[in-house]
């Protein structure tokens, strides 16, 4: 089987759509999204009704899908782009759209996976994990029925095995990156993200985990029309400084 894992979306309908169509070429059979379809991006109703539209997904739940449906009582350490995009996205998100992201798990579990969009441990504090942030790795992968833990929320790709230390250390993730699962130890991956890419390749990024082979491969989206995504943010009333977030 091939399971494709991906995160944070963000309303960037273009990089959505790219990866939808590049992972049915690559025939995998199941999909999980580790949260965040909404937020910072122009078409969040888009974006929403493509993921739960598609057969093969499994979807948990974002910190910006969590704070759109609790606007008035928002304990989420957010910065105030994102806050103000998801003030903006509150006033276009249809009720459909809203209902939906509301009844998202904190979590799934499918053997030997836990996925989850910040941490296994007290999922709804939304922790940033880093290489380096030794006790809160232990302590999501402690949380975790799975011993292998797919995060997001941060943006960027990185392994990291129970101490927290990367097991992959200089690595850029660049498109076609390997990691070997031996089957044994618990270790914790990041896919990056596909709407608002973070780390120093800055191109959407996901992973396919092949269970024939044990492997971990990371994939990259080297272009998709990003011009419209930032034409969109700029005419839409959204914060410039989302389109700023997707410059190179």
């Amino acid at each position: 089987m091939k399971l494709a894992v991906f995160s944070d979306v963000h309303g960037n309908l273009e990089a959505l759509q790219a990866f939808l169509e590049r992972i049915q070429d690559q025939k995998v059979d199941r999909l999980c999204c580790l949260g965040d379809l909404i937020g910072y991006g122009p078409n969040p109703n888009e974006c929403v009704e493509l993921v739960k539209a598609h057969p093969k997904m499994n979807v948990v739940l974002g910190n910006h899908d969590w704070a759109v449906n609790n606007t008035n009582n928002l304990s989420v350490d957010m910065n105030p782009v994102a806050l103000e995009a998801i003030q903006w996205t509150d006033k276009v998100l249809t009720d459909e759209n809203r209902e939906y992201l509301k009844r998202l798990p904190a979590y799934i579990n499918m053997e030997p996976f836990t996925f989850v969009h910040a941490s296994a441990f007290q999922p709804l504090r939304w922790q940033y994990l880093r290489p380096g942030k030794s006790f809160r790795v232990w302590m999501c992968l402690r949380h975790a029925a799975g011993r292998i833990v797919a995060i997001g929320h941060t943006h960027s790709p990185v392994i990291m095995s129970s101490q927290g230390s990367s097991l992959m250390p200089g690595s850029r993730f660049e498109d076609g990156t390997v990691f070997q699962d031996l089957g044994d130890a618990r270790f914790l991956f990041n896919p990056g993200s596909i709407g608002q890419p973070r780390d120093h390749v800055m191109r959407p990024s996901y992973v396919i985990y092949d269970t024939n082979t044990m492997t971990l491969t990371w994939h990259r989206i080297m272009e998709y029309d990003c011009d419209a995504t930032l034409a969109k943010i700029v005419n839409s009333g959204l914060p410039e400084q989302c389109a700023t977030f997707l410059l190179a």
